[in-house]
């Protein structure tokens, strides 16, 4: 978590206003749930893998 919140304060450096943070918030907010949900979704993934309507 700490290696998160370095990261986070060094890409809010780039940031010049309000509505700049609060789109790298958005962004960054974002890309973690995408990579959440391909976490998870590798986590439940059937042994043969998914068929193609996502079963």
């Amino acid at each position: 978590m700490d290696t998160i919140r370095r990261t986070a304060a060094r890409i809010f450096e780039y940031a010049e206003t309000e509505e700049e943070v609060c789109r790298l918030e958005q962004a960054i907010n974002h890309e973690i749930m995408y990579v959440a949900a391909i976490a998870q979704s590798e986590r439940v993934k059937p042994p043969s893998g998914w068929d193609p309507l996502g079963r």
